[in-house]
């Protein structure tokens, strides 16, 4: 085992030693008083440190996707190609969103709006279309080699 990959294995035990944490501290800190619905009192805290996760992990993916471009020129269009199918995605998704204003009773809060609602419903026609994507390709690859 080098050097970097102990470092790299504490760093990932430290970021799921973070998670269970602030894990637990979600399900057992209690409520927050005077709420319509029953509200976590760690729930920012919580989605806060998954943002985080998410936006290292992206701007991870795009900094090693970039190096691996400069390091091998020959990989550049594999990796245009896919990133193009990414974004053609992500237009699908946002064009099949809808930002119709919920009906939502007992809820006051600032994000029944139509561009929240819209990011919404991309992110979940996204979900939908990749997780599309992901059963194709194992039923594919599960296809070809019965047919080898």
């Amino acid at each position: 085992m080098t050097k970097l990959s102990k470092i790299l294995s504490l760093v990932l035990y430290a970021l799921l030693g973070v998670t269970v944490v602030l894990t637990i501290m979600y399900f057992t800190g209690g409520d927050v008083p005077g709420e319509t619905f029953r509200t976590p009192v760690y729930t920012d805290t919580f989605l806060n440190w998954a943002k985080i996760l998410v936006v290292a992990t992206a701007a991870i993916v795009v900094l090693f996707e970039l190096v691996n471009i400069v390091l091998n020129p020959k990989n550049a269009v594999r990796s245009l190609i896919s990133a193009g199918v990414l974004i053609v995605i992500a237009l699908v998704s946002y064009s099949m969103a809808d930002d119709t204003a919920l009906r939502l009773s007992g809820y006051e809060g600032a994000d029944n709006v139509p561009s929240m609602l819209k990011m919404a419903g991309a992110f979940l026609y996204g979900t939908y279309i990749l997780l599309g994507i992901v059963f194709v390709t194992i039923l594919g690859t599960e296809l070809s080699k019965i047919f080898k």
